[in-house]
């Protein structure tokens, strides 16, 4: 790791973030902002987190059923460890440890889970950019029931994703050579509408989960509005498909929260105050649930 350009680099944003608040803001001042959130608040905001990771397991459950029915539990376990690492490590390098947990735990072919895992994480960010989409309308000058129209075309949007998919199945399915190859790696992806359509459902729900804990906190942080606060999470979530990603997150999750902050008139101090503070609690809450899950998952391991 000490060798890796990704680690150097992520190290030197962490550093800088920290530089950064001392010259602008002061991290006494930091702390002090935690004074308007009440422990049971916080609990409350640590259990919707761990409702989140109850869904992201479920989502890849369901996905992966052949392999995974009946072993929930082991699951559960690789998707909090999955979450962590790619919390922690720099640059989406975490990401390398689901196919290999699978692989370890449910014998899935990385010819599978590799696919797999990039259709979701494609997913993902469609949720993402659609909730933000749809969360900013309140901004357009359009009645009601083009609002409307327009957040149902935007969820039924990735149906078209579906048929383009079929399309190209059909394609490769005369071919051989390289069109052989990739017709293997499309067998690990969707091929009905219910499966595609299960997986969407369990992302959106997982997001708006997450999403609003985020929201609810930034906006206690910083008195905005939830829609306005929801911007600034949604931003800050986005900044995790950069192809420049710090260690732990550090400087490119701040600046994720600040590009969806402070189009709504608050200061610059403030605002970063709140973005350290959410992935402070981002990274406090990963600490906490992967220590108490992945030690009450312990005996569902399989060594193989």
């Amino acid at each position: 790791m000490l060798k890796s350009w990704k680690f150097w680099l992520g190290t030197a944003l962490l550093l800088g973030l920290v530089w950064l608040v001392e010259a602008h803001y002061g991290w006494a001042n930091v702390a002090e902002s935690w004074q308007t959130i009440e422990p049971r608040q916080l609990i409350i905001a640590l259990a919707l987190m761990l409702v989140s990771y109850l869904l992201r397991a479920l989502r890849f459950y369901d996905f992966f059923g052949s392999y995974t029915k009946g072993q929930f539990t082991p699951l559960l376990r690789i998707t909090v460890l999955h979450n962590f690492f790619n919390n922690l490590l720099p640059m989406r390098s975490g990401e390398a440890t689901f196919p290999l947990l699978m692989k370890q735990q449910y014998q899935v072919p990385y010819r599978h889970s590799g696919p797999a895992l990039l259709w979701l994480r494609l997913l993902d960010l469609y949720v993402l950019l659609a909730l933000a989409f749809i969360s900013l309308q309140s901004l357009m000058p359009w009645g009601e029931e083009i609002r409307y129209a327009l957040a149902g075309a935007v969820l039924a949007a990735p149906l078209l994703a579906l048929v383009l998919q079929e399309m190209v199945r059909k394609h490769l399915q005369t071919g051989q050579g390289w069109k052989a190859k990739v017709l293997e790696l499309m067998t690990a992806l969707p091929d009905n509408p219910f499966t595609f359509i299960r997986a969407l459902l369990w992302t959106i729900i997982n997001w708006v989960v997450k999403l609003a804990v985020f929201s609810w906190l930034l906006s206690a942080f910083t008195g905005l509005t939830l829609s306005a606060s929801w911007s600034g999470a949604t931003t800050g979530e986005l900044s995790s498909v950069l192809p420049i990603h710090g260690l732990a997150g550090a400087g490119t999750y701040e600046a994720g929260v600040l590009a969806g902050l402070l189009p709504w008139g608050i200061e610059s101090g403030p605002a970063l105050a709140a973005a350290v503070n959410l992935h402070l609690f981002v990274l406090g809450s990963t600490f906490i649930l992967t220590g108490i899950l992945t030690l009450a998952t312990q005996r569902s391991v399989i060594k193989h």
